[in-house]
C-alpha cells in the first residue's frame, strides 16, 4: 500500500520506452482485472456481500502468517481473517495472496531470513496454497523497495541487500508451493512505483528465475507516462520477457477515479500486462477512492470497474492512437477507449453507441476528447476502419508532457519527443542521461533524466528540479519549427512553496530573448508567434541563488495556429 510521496540516480542506453513496448503488446494476452481488500485486516460482512455482487472475478488480499501458524508446524484456519476465500468460492472469484509478514515463532516475527526461517515460510505458503484452490497467483512481499512493510534485519541492511534477503523468500516460497501446486503463479520484485534501479539487479540474482512475474504499484507515474516507463523497465535483461502484475493502482480524486481506471486498464492492456488490481476494493480511509462505500454500494470508480469488466476484460487491446495527443485502445476490434488533448469526435450513430467511463449512454453529438475523461465507443462492427469513428483537427504541435520519453546514449531528444531536453552548463548544451529509478537511495523511484554526477538534478514529464547554480546553468527544453507559421505558445511554470530563492525561467527564439521571469511565483505564459521553418524556441528553467526546494511543477504546450484554420475542432 501507500506511499504516495516517493523519495525519490547511473546513466546507461537504452531503446526508448514507447517503441520497448510494441511488440509485446501486440501478442499479450487479455489483461486480468481484480481488486486489493484488506479481508486479513477484520472481516465486514457488507463489504463480502458486495464482492459476491459485483461480482468481483479476482481479490488480491492476504492471510497472516501468524494468525494460521501460532504452533510450530500446525496451520489452523480458523478465524474469519484466515478462511475469507471460503466466502468468495461462490462466485468463483480468483486469489491473488500476498505473503509479507513474518510469525513471532521464527526470526522474532521480523521479516524472515534465516534458513529456519524461510524453510518455515516456505512451508506455511504451501499450507495455505493447499487450503485454499482457488489460490492461483502468490506476490511476495509488500513494497519491499520501501522501509514500510520490513523489518528487522532486512530492512537494517539497507536497500542494496535487500533484493537478495526478498529473492530468499520467493525461493522458498517457490521451492515448497511448487512442490504440491505446480500451477501456482509465483510473483516477486513487489515494489511501490517503477524503479527499474532497484529491480534490474534483483532479476540479475542468481535464482531470479524463480520470480514468475513482476508485482509493481505504480502510483507515482502518471497514466499516459506509463508507456514510456513501463518500455524502460523492459528494456534490459529477464525485465524484457517477465510478466508484469500492476496489484494495486488506484486513484485519489473521487470526481476522476472512475475514469483513472478505465483509463488505466485501457493503458495496462495495451501494455501486456498480466493483471490489474484496483486498490481499495473497500474503504481504508488512506484518501484512495474504493470501489465500494461502507453501505455496499458502488462508487463511481465502482461502477466503471463493473463497466470494465463485462465489457473489456477477456479482449486482446491494441494501441491504435492516431498521434501522440490522442489515446486510443482498441479491444477486440469493436470497442475503443479514446482520451487525450481537446479535439472533436465524430461517430456513425447507426453503428458505434458512445459511453462515459461509468458506462453510462452519451448523446452522439457534440462528443469531444479530454486530457482525463475516457470515452468508451462500442461498435456494431469493428472500429479500425476509421470510417465509424473521426477526430476532429487539432493545433498541437508539441507538447513536453505527452512526448515526454526516455532518448538513447548522447542524445538531445527522444524520437518521438516534440523537444530537444537538456543541461545548459556554462554555455554548453550537455545530454541528459536516463537515471532508471531507486538506483541508490535518496532518488526518485521512477525513471528521470539526469546526470550522474549532479545528483540534485532531475527531469521527468512533469517536473523539473535544476541544479545548483547561476542563470547560466539551466534545464532547456527546445523546439525547432517544422515549417513557416503562426503558433501559439502556452506554458506553466510553478516552484514548490519549499523553494528557498525561486526559480528563473526565460524564453528564446534564435538567442534573443522573448520573455525573463524570477521569483516564486507562478508562471504562466500565452505567447503569440510568427515562426520560420528552422527557428529555434527555447525554454529555460535554472535556480535562483540556489536549488534548494525548487521542484518546479510544469508544461509547455505549442499550437500551430494555422493547422485547423479550415477544419472543424
Amino acid at each position: 500500500m501507500k506511499l504516495l510521496s516517493s523519495l525519490c540516480a547511473c546513466g546507461l542506453a537504452t531503446l526508448t520506452g514507447l517503441d520497448m513496448v510494441a511488440t509485446q503488446a501486440q501478442t499479450s494476452s487479455p489483461t486480468r482485472l481484480g481488486a486489493a481488500s484488506n479481508f486479513s485486516q477484520g472481516w465486514n460482512e457488507t463489504n463480502a456481500q458486495a464482492a459476491l455482487d459485483l461480482p468481483l472475478p479476482r481479490l488480491r488480499d492476504s492471510i497472516r502468517w501468524e494468525d494460521v501458524e501460532r504452533t510450530p508446524g500446525r496451520y489452523m484456519f480458523d478465524r474469519p481473517a484466515t478462511t475469507w476465500p471460503d466466502r468468495l468460492a461462490r462466485n468463483g472469484a480468483a486469489v491473488t495472496l500476498t505473503l509479507n509478514w513474518g510469525n513471532p515463532l521464527y526470526d522474532n516475527g521480523e521479516t524472515p531470513h534465516s534458513p529456519e526461517a524461510l524453510a518455515a515460510f516456505g512451508r506455511f505458503a504451501a499450507a495455505v496454497t493447499l487450503r485454499f484452490p482457488q489460490i492461483d497467483t502468490l506476490e511476495i512481499g509488500n513494497e519491499v523497495n520501501s522501509g514500510n512493510f520490513v523489518t528487522g534485519l532486512v530492512k537494517d541492511a539497507g536497500l542494496a541487500r535487500r533484493d537478495a534477503y526478498h529473492l530468499a523468500m520467493v525461493r522458498a516460497a517457490a521451492e515448497a508451493v511448487h512442490k504440491v501446486r505446480p500451477e501456482v503463479k509465483i510473483l516477486g520484485g513487489s515494489t511501490h512505483s517503477l524503479p527499474a534501479g532497484y529491480l534490474w539487479p534483483l532479476l540479475d540474482l542468481p535464482g531470479a528465475e524463480d520470480i514468475q512475474g513482476l508485482a509493481v504499484h505504480p502510483y507515482t507515474t502518471p497514466i499516459d507516462q506509463l508507456p514510456a516507463q513501463v518500455g524502460l523497465l523492459r528494456g534490459r535483461g529477464p525485465a524484457a520477457a517477465l510478466p508484469l502484475y500492476v496489484t494495486e493502482f488506484g486513484s485519489q480524486d473521487a470526481q476522476r477515479a472512475s475514469d483513472d481506471l478505465m483509463r488505466g486498464y485501457a493503458t495496462l492492456a495495451t501494455l501486456g500486462t498480466a493483471e490489474m488490481d484496483w486498490y481499495p476494493f473497500n474503504e481504508r480511509g488512506d484518501g484512495l477512492i474504493p470501489l465500494v462505500q461502507r453501505d455496499g454500494s458502488l462508487t463511481e470508480a465502482g461502477k466503471a470497474f463493473r463497466f470494465v469488466q463485462s465489457r473489456l476484460v477477456g479482449r486482446v487491446a491494441r494501441d491504435v492512437s492516431p498521434d501522440s495527443f490522442t489515446f486510443a485502445r482498441l479491444f477486440g476490434g469493436t470497442i475503443e477507449v479514446v482520451w487525450g488533448a481537446p479535439r472533436t469526435v465524430t461517430i456513425d450513430a447507426r453503428k458505434v453507441t458512445a459511453y462515459d467511463a461509468t458506462g453510462a449512454r452519451l448523446a452522439p453529438t457534440g462528443l469531444t476528447l479530454r486530457e482525463d475523461r475516457a470515452l468508451v465507443l462500442i461498435g456494431a462492427e469493428p472500429l479500425n476502419s476509421g470510417s465509424l469513428v473521426q477526430f476532429g483537427c487539432t493545433p498541437l504541435v508539441a507538447d513536453s508532457f505527452y512526448q515526454f520519453d526516455y532518448p538513447s546514449s548522447g542524445a538531445l531528444r527522444a524520437a518521438k519527443d516534440g523537444f530537444e531536453r537538456f543541461l545548459r552548463f556554462a554555455g554548453t548544451d550537455t545530454p541528459f542521461e536516463v537515471m532508471p529509478g531507486q538506483q541508490r537511495s535518496g532518488v526518485l523511484w521512477t525513471p528521470y533524466l539526469g546526470l550522474a554526477d549532479l545528483g540534485n538534478l532531475r527531469l521527468t514529464a512533469d517536473t523539473i528540479v535544476p541544479a545548483t547554480g547561476g542563470r547560466d546553468n539551466a534545464v532547456v527544453h527546445r523546439y525547432r519549427a517544422a515549417s513557416d507559421g503562426h503558433f501559439r505558445l502556452r506554458a506553466t511554470f510553478e516552484v514548490s512553496p519549499d523553494s528557498a530563492d525561486g526559480i528563473t525561467v526565460s524564453i528564446m527564439l534564435d538567442g534573443r530573448e522573448l520573455f525573463a521571469r524570477s521569483g516564486t511565483a507562478p508562471v504562466k505564459i500565452e505567447l503569440p508567434l510568427t515562426l520560420r521553418k528552422g527557428q529555434a524556441l527555447s525554454f529555460a528553467v535554472g535556480p535562483g541563488g540556489n536549488a534548494r526546494g525548487d521542484i518546479t511543477r510544469y508544461r509547455i504546450q505549442i499550437f500551430d495556429q494555422d493547422r485547423c484554420a479550415n477544419s472543424p475542432r
